[in-house]
């Protein structure tokens, strides 16, 4: 049995952070079924803002503001169909903004256990994307916040209390202040064994072959050591 361990630094008002995660799990779900079904992979989620100034506002505001809103037809038919093949709906009436709340939950759920490949930090994020992304939620807003963590598994007021309290604040920013010392200007990010590193939503093989690339490394390890020591590094 090898342990796998990838590092996942994203945003969750970016859309191809939720498409890659969907592919992550979907090709991890692959190496289990054809690789290594007893192998443990861990996802270690870390967080990353794109606008850490931006303000809450609806999404087809911004979108406007952005490309033009004579554009704005043509960009939401793109995202339409660029979701279709991920199965993604994209929403238009979300509200978006400073991510610093969003990303507060996830430290949580870190303290929490769950079953690997749907452990509850994973479940976490997708479920706050996709409150985001398809539901027309806020991503600023304490309620929808809520909401997704109790749809990942954590109770809903323990989640609100720890977003009232401001919790998880300093470990956001240590995040964030992290991801820019490694110099990641851009979202999503992988990192695959502190070594192999993947840049942005690739398809679901380029995935599985980090992870068995990852893989063979591990087993390497076990070879020449007898032990396995696969902590990413950052």
């Amino acid at each position: 049995m090898i342990t796998l361990s990838i590092k996942a630094v994203f945003d969750p008002v970016c859309p191809w952070c939720y498409i890659g995660a969907l592919r992550l799990t979907r090709a991890i779900d692959v190496y289990r079924k054809t690789v290594g079904a007893n192998d443990i992979i861990n996802i270690v989620w870390h967080s990353y803002q794109i606008d850490p100034d931006a303000v809450a506002q609806p999404l087809v505001e911004k979108m406007a503001s952005r490309f033009g809103r004579e554009h704005l037809s043509r960009m939401q038919e793109q995202l339409l169909d660029m979701g279709k093949r991920d199965g993604i709906k994209f929403s238009f009436e979300s509200t978006v903004g400073n991510t610093q709340n969003a990303h507060r939950p996830l430290q949580l759920a870190k303290m929490k256990k769950g079953s690997e490949m749907e452990q509850l930090s994973t479940r976490l994020v997708l479920e706050i994307m996709r409150m985001y992304f398809e539901q027309g939620g806020d991503i600023t807003s304490i309620r929808d916040l809520g909401l997704a963590a109790e749809r990942a598994g954590i109770d809903r007021s323990e989640a609100i209390a720890w977003l009232i309290d401001g919790r998880g604040t300093d470990e956001v920013c240590g995040e964030v202040e992290e991801a820019q010392r490694m110099g990641i200007r851009g979202v999503p990010w992988y990192g695959f064994n502190g070594r192999a590193v993947v840049n942005g939503a690739v398809e679901e093989s380029v995935f599985l072959n980090n992870l068995i690339l990852a893989r063979e490394d591990a087993l390497k390890a076990v070879t020449s050591s007898g032990t396995i020591s696969l902590n990413c590094q950052g």
